[in-house]
């Protein structure tokens, strides 16, 4: 007899936890999809809020050539030779550290230097120190990653330092 009421007493105990906890849910659920919805409407409806940038093109200063961004994928394309050589080597970047100087180490070949990359439907004009100084000019810049990353920071180093 006493098992069967304290069964009893044990099951009225879930019911008002298990009723109690789904009203407790329920206000939960109704606030968040109330301060989700006015949340939404401060960023739908406030001026300058967010700001949606029009597809533009890029436009060089000084009579340089355009490029529209919306025809060129810089991703598909090839290497194509480019005679007019590297803008740097391991003798003219004095930002290269001695352990990645190949030709210092042995390297006699510098074929791989006269490469440069050619986009399908346009045509990538040649780094200008000045303008991407001037283009970051007041911004942050940073290179997070591994290895690779580090040798994109040492190479545009030695482009600037050109």
């Amino acid at each position: 007899m006493k098992s069967s009421s304290s069964s009893s007493l044990s099951q009225d105990k879930f019911y008002i936890n298990a009723h109690g906890g789904m009203g407790r849910l329920g206000s939960f659920l109704f606030y968040s999809l109330a301060l989700t919805t006015v949340f939404s409407f401060f960023l739908l409806f406030s001026p300058n809020s967010v700001k949606i940038l029009p597809k533009s093109s890029v436009h060089y200063d000084q009579g340089r050539e355009k490029i529209d961004v919306e025809e060129c994928d810089l991703f598909k394309g090839r290497w194509v030779p480019d005679f007019r050589g590297s803008q740097y080597t391991n003798w003219s970047c004095p930002t290269i550290p001695v352990s990645k100087n190949c030709f210092r180490h042995g390297r006699k070949d510098t074929d791989f230097l006269n490469w440069r990359w050619k986009p399908h439907n346009c045509d990538l004009p040649r780094f200008d120190a000045k303008q991407f100084l001037a283009f970051v000019r007041g911004k942050k810049l940073a290179f997070i990653g591994d290895s690779v990353a580090r040798n994109h920071m040492e190479s545009l180093l030695c482009l600037l330092s050109q």
